[in-house]
């Protein structure tokens, strides 16, 4: 992982240890790149814990293998993923078990601009 990123992350657990208002979202240029999935998708499962795992239940694939569903874990945060949840994710693996990449879940990026994103070379 770099260290820029691991900055970011170091940074956001003080943040929130202080509670300070968060920090925003990773530029979307840096995180693309390490997105082996990139879906559309809509919360189905909800677990509870600092590090939440949840069901996506995909409704389209922007990148990666055509998938109908993913069991996929959220690092752990200030905020919680809740059932009915619905946007784009972009995930660091292809299987279940892989890591939700940004802070805010489907709130991170907007769509728009993760198709732009994924169109230029």
């Amino acid at each position: 992982m770099p260290a820029r990123t691991l900055f970011r992350l170091l940074m956001i657990l003080l943040i929130c240890a202080a509670g300070v208002a968060a920090l925003p979202p990773e530029p979307l240029a840096e995180m693309l790149p390490a997105a082996r999935l990139v879906v559309v998708a809509t919360v189905a499962g909800r677990q509870v814990a600092p590090r939440q795992q949840v069901t996506l239940t995909i409704t389209r694939v922007l990148r990666g293998p055509a998938l109908q569903s993913i069991t996929v874990f959220k690092p752990a945060g200030g905020y919680a993923l809740s059932a009915g949840n619905h946007g784009p994710f972009l995930l660091d693996g292809t299987t279940h078990g892989a890591t939700i990449l940004g802070r805010y879940g489907p709130d991170t990026w907007r769509l728009q601009d993760i198709e732009a994103a994924l169109r230029t070379p």
